[in-house]
């Protein structure tokens, strides 16, 4: 079973054939709030992924010298496109839904966004409905001693991520035009 980290560097790949090195330039712009990945770390996911068939090396003749770069194999597109629309109770929820959204661009119709989407927001209800019963186990909030106190509005944090998380990704599915997997396929976009 492939890692999300692992999954994240395929999706990347997917969009387009990337070396190690702009692999690890993704991360450090900004994908590391999401998976924290080492550059070591990425070296031995594209080495695992490409041993599994995942990925493969390309030619490109603009690439500088020496640069390796990769892309998705159709092995490695169907193992993506299966963990985009079957998010784990295993996974950290939101590390994996944000690695999600940001990759939905690279589903081909929006049939496919919604799917993930709904499937997202699923275990997003999932989540926020078991956090809220954690939180019936605390006691009434003006109760808490102090030893509770802190407990207690860790959990309110987590109630109110898990909240916003649902409406975040209603308002995400809310933005879906209907007719725009028509149109993506109408002007040649892949």
């Amino acid at each position: 079973m492939l890692s999300g980290v692992k999954f994240l560097i395929l999706g990347l790949l997917i969009a387009k054939p990337l070396s190690l090195y702009e692999l690890h330039a993704r991360f450090d712009a900004g994908l590391t709030h999401i998976y924290a990945a080492s550059y070591g770390s990425i070296h031995r996911a594209l080495r695992q992924l490409h041993a599994a068939g995942d990925i493969a090396q390309v030619d490109e003749p603009r690439a500088p010298r020496n640069a390796k770069r990769y892309a998705a194999t159709g092995q490695g597109r169907g193992a993506w496109r299966e963990w985009m629309g079957r998010p784990q109770p295993s996974e950290d929820s939101e590390a994996s839904m944000l690695a999600r959204v940001l990759l939905l661009g690279v589903l081909e119709t929006t049939a496919e966004r919604k799917d993930v989407l709904l499937a997202l927001h699923r275990r997003a209800l999932a989540d926020l409905a078991e956090i809220r019963a954690v939180d019936t186990t605390l006691g009434a909030p003006g109760d808490a001693t102090a030893t509770q106190r802190y407990p207690r509005a860790t959990l309110d944090y987590g109630v109110r991520a898990s909240a916003e998380m649902v409406r975040w990704l209603e308002q995400l599915l809310g933005e879906l035009a209907p007719d725009e997997g028509t149109a993506e396929r109408g002007s040649g976009h892949r």
